[in-house]
């Protein structure tokens, strides 16, 4: 794959206009005077059989505007859902250049103050953070729509907490676009099952097939599993802590440590820190599990079986701060931890664990913790869905 220089780019600008490099082949005349439209030093339009027209800095000075390398499919891409937004009727302007806060957006749809990045390159946490912080200080919104090289990204919890947005009907999503086969893919329903990530896929042609399905036109499947297919993902689970205890993994070498100090097995943790399903939100650095099994040693460990509303409240700011995943596309992202707080202690007080006061909590037993892996993965194994 051919991969652009730093200073390489589709648009320049000719007589004060926004030029489009890809436009220029189907004209005779190719203008004289073509400039940078960031640094305003010239620039040289070049294509060929094998790449697509772009131009290039005449100087080696580097632009800070257009200092990031691309690939054809980066080139390709925004190309596509340029041509596929004009198709819609809508305004879109590539590579637009935003001087105050020195960022250029791939695309941009000013009639809607919407940007779309296509982000086919690596990219850190604090990157993307802040461009989409810059960007939304201007009043623009952005979708980050991701390059085959992410395609794991929605697999992981740092993935998602980079490039993952929320909707009431979507849940988590993350949408994804591949340049070779020009198809769009959306994952959404993102979930934890079980300390694994899940959703549902829905595949699209076009960016107008996109937004019909988003904006309602379409019913989303909702991700279904049976009680038998989410008690297996729970014994996968408990396997997978097993050996990792065993081979001294430090994954979960925290909360081992935490348990072994009050005399407890992380591995035994009470069934019910496991959730119903075993499912959650997809908003822990260390799976749900970690930070229920936290949340009740707070709890149930204290020699007072009464915990205030203040403590509560204390337990569940330090959970957070312990175990919340902070995201780069989801504004408030606290209300999702206040509500995994709240339906866990819900779920202990109908199990009959706790029950509420005017002051807060009051201690009714505490939840049974296992001895051993084998002792807890017999009692998984003869679980029935109305016990689970």
């Amino acid at each position: 794959m051919y991969i652009l220089e730093g200073d390489e780019m589709l648009i320049a600008m000719a007589d004060s206009q926004l030029v489009n490099a890809t436009e220029l082949i189907r004209q005779k005349t190719i203008p004289k005077q073509l400039v940078c439209p960031c640094c305003q030093q010239p620039v040289i339009y070049k294509h060929g059989d094998r790449r697509i027209a772009h131009f290039s800095h005449k100087s080696n000075a580097v632009c800070a505007g257009f200092s990031e390398g691309e690939s054809q499919a980066h080139l390709k891409g925004k190309l596509a859902f340029k041509q596929q937004l004009e198709k819609m009727g809508q305004a879109a302007v590539l590579e637009y250049h935003l001087p105050t806060i020195e960022q250029r957006a791939d695309v941009l749809l000013p009639d809607q103050q919407l940007i779309l990045e296509y982000q086919c390159s690596p990219i850190s946490y604090n990157d993307i953070s802040r461009r989409t912080s810059n960007y939304k200080s201007l009043g623009y919104d952005v979708l980050w729509i991701l390059g085959d090289r992410h395609l794991n990204a929605v697999n992981r919890l740092d993935g998602i907490a980079k490039f993952a947005r929320f909707q009431p009907r979507l849940g988590f999503f993350v949408v994804y676009y591949s340049a070779d086969r020009q198809q769009l893919k959306l994952h959404y329903h993102i979930q934890e099952v079980a300390g694994k990530v899940v959703s549902s896929v829905q595949f699209f042609k076009s960016l107008s097939d996109l937004k019909r399905f988003m904006d309602g036109h379409e019913t989303p499947k909702q991700p279904v599993n049976s009680f038998f297919q989410a008690r297996q993902s729970m014994l996968n689970q408990l396997q997978r802590i097993h050996r990792s205890n065993v081979l001294q993994n430090p994954t979960y070498r925290d909360m081992v440590t935490a348990c072994y100090e009050q005399g407890k097995l992380f591995i035994g943790c009470p069934l019910i820190c496991h959730g119903k399903w075993g499912e959650g939100m997809p908003i822990f650095k260390r799976t749900i599990l970690c930070w229920r099994v936290w949340v009740v040693l707070q709890l149930f460990s204290a020699s007072s079986t009464e915990v205030s509303n203040q403590r509560l409240n204390q337990i569940f700011v330090e959970s957070v701060q312990q175990f919340g995943q902070q995201f780069a596309q989801v504004d408030d992202y606290v209300r999702f931890f206040q509500m995994e707080f709240k339906s866990f202690i819900f779920s202990l007080r109908a199990n009959g664990y706790l029950r509420h006061t005017i002051s807060g909590i009051r201690i009714v037993q505490s939840p049974t913790w296992f001895e051993s892996y084998d002792q807890k993965r017999r009692i998984m194994m003869t679980m029935r869905p109305e016990v689970c």
